[in-house]
């Protein structure tokens, strides 16, 4: 399967089927869903988890040799419009739309509020030392470029959605009543970090609902047969809806990329 899965290294290309990205078994897969899968760690926190299966997921694919991954590339298989290669593009395609989102709009948020503490009069030694790692990240996401042509695109995105959600992570970590944390906090809320925070958030519990929708949808188009060699997956699944603390549900879709592979 590893090799099928160098699709979906493509799977934020316009060029892609729209009824796989959209609507991955039904027309009405785009409706509302009122979910609370989504739990109480920090928005970027659930991100890190989303996006650590997918860029392990988006490594596996990386060792591949070149050749064989671009004979995959344009290979007509049957098993590339399987269920499970539906679901797997799906999920893949949606987690690149939430991180492509949030560097989009959170690197603009991160400029900003380097540019008010550079102002500072005072910047004591740690606080130097969180500007510098933040012009970093900032330096990393404004050189991403995205290309059909380079094979390493989503590994790339994967990769600066990591060093971005671990850097904003550690933030959301600190003590509330640090002098570095106050610090941090006045200049990102004053430069519109709430905002981004809470339409993140929204997006993740978005993400939660599609995805379960979506998987029900899978377990439908599956065969008897189908159900019974995928009985491994189809058990994760039913331990994930039962999965009743929120951190540890988290932890458990984590699972989900390793299981598919």
């Amino acid at each position: 399967m590893a090799k099928t899965l160098y699709m979906t290294l493509y799977c934020f290309i316009p060029g892609l089927s729209k009824d796989v990205i959209s609507s991955p078994f039904s027309s009405d897969s785009d409706a509302f869903y009122n979910t609370q899968d989504i739990g109480r760690k920090s928005s970027m926190k659930q991100a890190l988890i989303l996006v650590t299966a997918a860029l392990l997921l988006a490594q596996l694919v990386h060792t591949l040799p070149h050749n064989k991954r671009e004979a995959v590339a344009t290979a007509d298989s049957s098993e590339d419009n399987s269920p499970k290669m539906i679901l797997l593009v799906y999920t893949l395609t949606e987690i690149t739309r939430l991180s492509k989102w949030a560097l989009d709009n959170g690197v603009v948020v991160i400029k900003n509020t380097i540019n008010e503490l550079n102002e500072l009069p005072v910047k004591d030694e740690l606080l130097q030392a969180n500007i510098t790692r933040m012009a970093t990240v900032v330096k990393e996401i404004s050189d991403l470029s995205l290309s059909e042509e380079d094979p390493d695109s989503l590994l790339k995105l994967f990769t600066s959605m990591m060093n971005f959600a671990n850097m904003l992570g550690d933030y959301q970590s600190m003590p509330e009543d640090s002098k570095l944390k106050l610090t941090l906090k006045t200049a990102l809320e004053s430069n519109g970090f709430n905002k981004f925070d809470k339409e993140f958030e929204n997006k993740m519990v978005d993400f939660a609902g599609k995805f379960d929708k979506a998987f029900g949808e899978y377990v439908q188009a599956l065969s008897p047969a189908e159900k019974e060699s995928e009985s491994k997956l189809l058990k994760w699944f039913d331990e994930y809806k039962t999965e009743t603390d929120d951190d540890k549900k988290l932890d458990k879709f984590g699972e989900f990329f390793d299981i598919l592979n």
